[in-house]
Parts: structure tokens; sequence; C-alpha cells
């Protein structure tokens, strides 16, 4: 089980119960968002872990290349949670209490569960950026480019409650200072932040869900490997892959090879390029299948 997804657990567990006991007891419409966000936030970790302990079964008679894009499928549904749950229900919040303004009791308390907040999910992103060995700075490229579901769902769910603490701290100031109608603005772009995060956790899932394949470097770089290392190539008919799970690569290779070359020449060839690739991409599990054909 992955690390980053059990410490965002903890982390949202223990956030959730604190923002909802200052919810009840301050009245705090956009303390009332972010306890519902860290909720959302407890049931997407349980689904990315359903979706992990269904992706290990591995293979069977009806999954002949594993079961792995069940993390996918249960990492698509936390973007519908995050969406139904925590963004509608926070924009609900908002208009409600910009209709009905209510002044803010105990802002001491809302301050302190911020601060405890920002420690937890700060703990939990810095897990997820080792697991994913990013930084703060490459972290966006990092969504764009990982393959692995949960690490998606951990840096966008833990980006956006860091936000949203940011949020809730400018509106708890401007509700106490100003007007306690900023209250309900800060709901409202809880709710605006929450949407747009499932949208990017939609984007990049779909692309997984229908098959996404490595990039075109990557490509040109194991049709590199192929034609440097193999003794028996004469031409590469094709190269094709998908993503089958997290990190896990389904690799098809279609070459022609020398009419001369003996079946154990041409087995060993096949063995030592699946070896070098492995090896080239060792951040993946590949599934490496050759079709060769006599030239």
């Amino acid at each position: 089980m992955s690390k980053s997804v059990k410490a965002a657990l903890f982390a949202n567990g223990v956030i959730a119960l604190s923002k909802g006991a200052a919810a009840f007891f301050t009245g705090s419409a956009s303390m009332m968002a972010e306890a519902i966000h860290s909720t959302a936030d407890c049931g997407n970790q349980a689904l990315v872990m359903l979706g992990e302990k269904q992706a290990s079964r591995g293979r069977s008679e009806y999954h002949s290349f594993g079961q792995g894009k069940a993390n996918f499928f249960w990492s698509f549904v936390v973007a519908v949670v995050l969406f139904l749950l925590g963004g509608l229900f926070s924009l609900y919040e908002g208009f409600h209490r910009i209709q009905h303004p209510q002044p803010i009791e105990n802002p001491l308390l809302i301050l302190g569960i911020i601060v405890l907040s920002i420690l937890l999910e700060g703990s939990a992103l810095k897990v997820a950026l080792k697991e994913s060995n990013s930084t703060l700075k490459n972290m966006f490229l990092t969504i764009k480019n990982s393959s692995s579901s949960h690490i998606l769902v951990v840096l966008i769910e833990d980006t956006g409650a860091l936000i949203g603490l940011i949020i809730l701290t400018l509106g708890l100031a401007l509700s106490v200072f100003v007007h306690p109608i900023f209250d309900g603005i800060a709901a409202l772009m809880i709710g605006t932040l929450l949407i747009g995060l499932s949208s990017i956790l939609f984007i990049e899932l779909k692309k997984l869900l229908i098959g996404e394949s490595l990039d075109r470097e990557t490509i040109k770089q194991i049709k590199n490997v192929i034609k440097s290392e193999s003794n028996v190539l004469v031409h590469i008919n094709a190269v094709r892959s998908m993503f089958v799970g997290s990190n896990e690569v389904l690799l098809i290779i279609s070459m022609n090879v020398k009419d001369d070359a003996t079946g154990y020449e041409i087995e060993q060839d096949i063995k030592e390029l699946k070896n070098k690739i492995q090896k080239m991409l060792k951040h993946h599990k590949m599934q490496i299948y050759v079709d060769v054909f006599e030239f």
C-alpha cells in the first residue's frame, strides 16, 4: 500500500474531525466547506486503497494483462466524489451564507485548526512528492506526466487542501474585520477550487482509462535500443504501448529479422532486448511482447 495514500488518509482523518468540530462551534460556512472537503478526501483515499488492492491481484483468466486499470477506475470515481460532494456542496454552502451572513464565533479556534491542518497537509504532500521523485517546483509537470493514479490523486488533493486553507484564512480575516459575507465568499471560492481540481483529475485519468501510450520521446528511445542492440534485426515494423496500471506498461514490438537467424539466436536476442528496455525504463513495470517475422 502506498505510503503517500496512508499519510494522506491519516492527515485528512484528523483534519476532517477538527474542521467539523470547529464548523459546529463557530458557525463558519467556509470551515464547513473545508470539513466536507477533508471528509471527501478521506473517502477518496479509501477508494484509492480499494483500487490498489484490486490492481494487485494480477493476471487471471478474464484479465490477461492484469487488473492494474482498477487503479484508474477508482481514482476516476474519486474525481466524481470530489466534484459532487466537495465542490457542489461548498458552492451551496457559500451561496446560502452570502444570502444569510452570520458573524464568526471563536475565530481563534478556526485559526488553530488552520495551523494544525497546514502542518498535517504539508507533511502528507511532502511524502507524496518524495514517493513521486518530484518537487514543488515541477509538481504540475509530474501531475501531467504521471501514470500513477494514486500519486495524481494525492498530489492534487493535498495541493488543493493547502490552497483551500489559504482561502479559508483570508475569508476568516475579512469576515472578522470587514464583513461576515466574506465567509460565504470564501466557501464559494473553495467550491470553485475543488471543481477545478476534480476537472484536472477527470482529464488526466480519462487519458489513462482509454489507453494512453508512452510519450513519443520514450518510444524513440526504445526504437534506438532495438536498432543498436539487436543482432538479428532487419526492420522495425511497429512499437506500440499502453498503460495497463499505475506505472505498468504493455509494450508490443513487431520486427523483421534475418532469414538465416536461428531460433535460438532470435530467442536470446529478444530476451536481451527485453532486459535492456526494462532497465532503461526502470520506473515502469513492463509487459513486453515481440512479434518476429523473417525477412
